[in-house]
């Protein structure tokens, strides 16, 4: 059993295709080919399943698969070990993200970031709380900016509070609530409204807001997309929750509405606890953790 058959291996899982994972890693597909079809007979067991146009993880394959991601993982760990030793952080840093985090100010920390240590490269995923978690398990990130209630804990991750941002209501602007600056929650009982989608960690604190407040929310429409929500919002549809500082200040057809009982969006960096952790990952994560501190010195 080879290295490269390990790499081999994830890449046909990751991309359910030879073809595509051949180009990927850089070899012919005949090549890639051969060389699982020779861990197979090393193994004595088949890892794929495959037809005429994609490729399926048999049961023993998705389990090997994990082991080979692991193993791969620690490889990493131990090369950019060595790296750091010559002081050259060399290297990919997977980073998850939420929707909204000017709160921390991340476009400009990640620059300066950068520009301390531009031998690192980044990969940026963008999705919900739950999705970016799961990631973090399955060694898909190695950091995530993620939003979670303020005493949530899980054996798996490690939660390092950065910040908190109300959130307020965003309504149209010929709506009822338009011209006033707060609002008690329970006015808002028998409104419309566009929600977060339920992979959204914010779905469920805005849910129990409502639930605290005598009533459940009339969801008339679920996405992810700031600008649909807010053109749905500014048309009439119906009010939405919004993070202050995402609409704060903007030119939009919509009116903000604050809540006399904040809904908060606790901003964590989330980092998995049981895994070696590769030196530009505890590099990154201090990074943020001090350049937070700063902001709130300068806030003061």
């Amino acid at each position: 059993m080879e290295i490269h058959q390990l790499q081999y291996v994830v890449e046909v899982a990751k991309q359910r295709n030879f073809t595509r994972a051949a180009d990927e890693v850089c070899v012919t597909q005949s090549t890639l080919s051969h060389q699982i079809a020779k861990l197979e007979d090393e193994l004595g067991i088949k890892l794929f399943d495959r037809n005429s146009r994609i490729v399926f993880p048999t049961e023993a394959g998705e389990e090997f698969i994990n082991h080979a991601k692991a193993v791969l993982a620690n490889l990493e760990v131990a090369r950019q070990s060595v790296l750091a030793y010559r002081k050259l952080l060399k290297g990919t840093l997977r980073i998850g993200v939420i929707a909204s985090l000017g709160k921390i100010d991340y476009a400009n920390m990640l620059a300066r970031f950068h520009t301390e240590h531009p031998g690192l490269n980044f990969e940026i995923v963008q999705d919900g709380t739950y999705s970016l978690l799961e990631k973090i398990r399955a060694r898909e990130l190695d950091i995530a900016f993620a939003a979670v209630a303020a005493q949530e804990g899980d054996e798996d991750i490690s939660f390092h509070h950065l910040a908190y941002d109300d959130y307020v209501l965003a309504v149209g602007l010929s709506h009822r609530f338009a011209d006033r600056e707060y609002i008690e929650l329970a006015e808002a009982a028998e409104e419309r409204f566009i929600f977060h989608p339920a992979s959204d960690r914010m779905h469920y604190t805005c849910m129990e807001a409502c639930a605290k407040a005598g009533f459940k929310p009339q969801i008339v429409c679920q996405s992810n997309h700031s600008p649909t929500c807010l053109a749905l919002i500014s048309a009439g549809m119906g009010i939405g929750f919004f993070p202050n500082e995402k609409i704060s200040g903007q030119k939009l057809d919509i009116a903000v509405v604050k809540l006399k009982q904040p809904v908060q969006k606790n901003i964590v960096l989330a980092i998995a606890k049981h895994y070696a952790l590769s030196p530009a990952v505890v590099t990154f994560n201090q990074f943020v953790i001090d350049w937070v501190q700063a902001l709130k010195l300068e806030a003061k």
